[in-house]
């Protein structure tokens, strides 16, 4: 496979969809089982729930039979069978979900998980650096006697998802956001027995769901060897130490940032501007859709972009106004201008009415070259 190859069919995991309209804690076991699920509102993507996106909005450790799955969905870019593996280290990045919807011919097929995304990258060597430069630094702790409810506290107000468990000042074992998600986020409808004091997180200590003997890496090891731990044990973090000692947290996520970083992957044909609270969330997925839209151009004999540039305009009647200048070098520029009710619908007009264009412009170029062929052959003759 090469480093500029995309990603195969064959690496995508099968997950469930759920109504936006379903009860959090039906959807809970299958974020656990598959890490991903896909959310749908009217039989349209809405986004995807995995288990990061648990942790950072449950505020409590026991949930309402009134908590829907719509208001947990996060909507991240959608990757196609053509993106580039640079492309989904980038939208990995930019998203920090374990997973993307995966898309072929317009339909959801699965998520591709971010323990595969890291898989793919070691194979294709785009992992370089040590553990010491990439982990995450400095390693929060919290002591071994402290109870559930305050670890879930601390990691919120630290917006992190894992603590170092001290005792008597001495690291004993880490805890992470997916234990206590695991182990104590429950239904209070489901489990009755929670409504009791004996199993109220707060009478819970961390002594209990810590884990004791965490998998380590010295600082000075290379990322290389770090993400083959990681996926020999099936893990998504290792505990970085130096000289014996606990210094930080390594995570697949800090993986895919060194690599970003390293690599130089930016978006720099592509300006997006006019998003605003409401339109935001489609950013990801204008870039996705203008990436891919952009190699099939420049796949295209004689076809070189020099930029395209997207300009959103939502209107008080929930209609869009989509701009587009695509520059095309020595052919000139493009322009074109939609308008409609529907976002996803105005994009994929707005795509297909610069791909018109573009073949117009081909299609006069071709013509004026054999016009000037054939001009040339007659002087030549004469």
């Amino acid at each position: 496979m090469a480093s500029d190859s995309s990603i195969p069919e064959g690496l995508i995991t099968q997950t469930e969809l759920f109504d936006s309209k379903t009860p959090l804690t039906k959807v809970i076991p299958s974020v656990l089982k598959y890490e991903a699920v896909i959310v749908h509102r009217d039989d349209s993507y809405s986004g995807i729930i995995d288990s990061k996106t648990v942790y950072r909005y449950v505020r409590s450790l026991k949930l309402s039979k009134n908590e829907t799955a719509g208001r947990f969905a996060v909507r991240v870019p959608r990757i196609s069978d053509n993106a580039s593996i640079d492309d989904v280290i980038y939208y990995f990045y930019k998203s920090g979900t374990k997973a993307l919807p995966y898309i072929k011919n317009g339909k959801i097929k699965g998520v591709l998980k971010r323990s595969t995304l890291i898989k793919t990258m070691l194979s294709l060597d785009k992992l370089s650096g040590t553990a010491g430069e990439a982990m995450t630094n400095p390693l929060i702790g919290i002591d071994i006697n402290a109870t559930v409810t305050q670890a879930k506290a601390t990691m919120r107000h630290n917006k992190i998802n894992r603590l170092a468990v001290l005792e008597k000042g001495k690291f004993v074992g880490l805890l992470t956001n997916f234990d206590l998600t695991e182990k104590y986020t429950k239904s209070s409808e489901r489990i009755p027995e929670l409504k009791t004091n004996t199993y109220n997180p707060s009478n819970i200590r961390v002594e209990s769901v810590v884990t004791r003997n965490p998998v380590t890496i010295d600082y000075s090891k290379g990322l290389r060897e770090a993400a083959q731990q990681m996926i020999n044990r099936n893990i998504s973090s290792l505990l970085v130490t130096k000289g014996g000692s606990p210094v930080g947290i390594l995570t697949e996520s800090d993986l895919i940032i060194s690599a970003v970083a390293k690599s130089g992957i930016e978006e720099n044909k592509i300006f997006i501007s006019g998003l605003d609270s409401t339109t935001y969330e489609y950013e990801d997925e204008i870039r996705s859709a203008i990436k891919s839209f952009v190699s099939r151009l420049e796949g295209m004999r004689h076809t070189q972009v020099d930029f395209v540039s997207i300009k959103v305009k939502k209107f008080k009647t929930n209609s869009y106004e989509l701009r587009a200048r695509l520059s095309l070098g020595n052919r000139g520029i493009i322009d074109a201008h939609v308008v409609g009710h529907i976002f996803e619908r105005t994009f994929s007009d707005l795509l297909d009415t610069l791909r018109k264009e573009v073949e117009k412009k081909k299609e006069l170029y071709l013509e004026i070259r054999r016009v000037s062929h054939n001009a040339h052959a007659e002087e030549e003759e004469e």
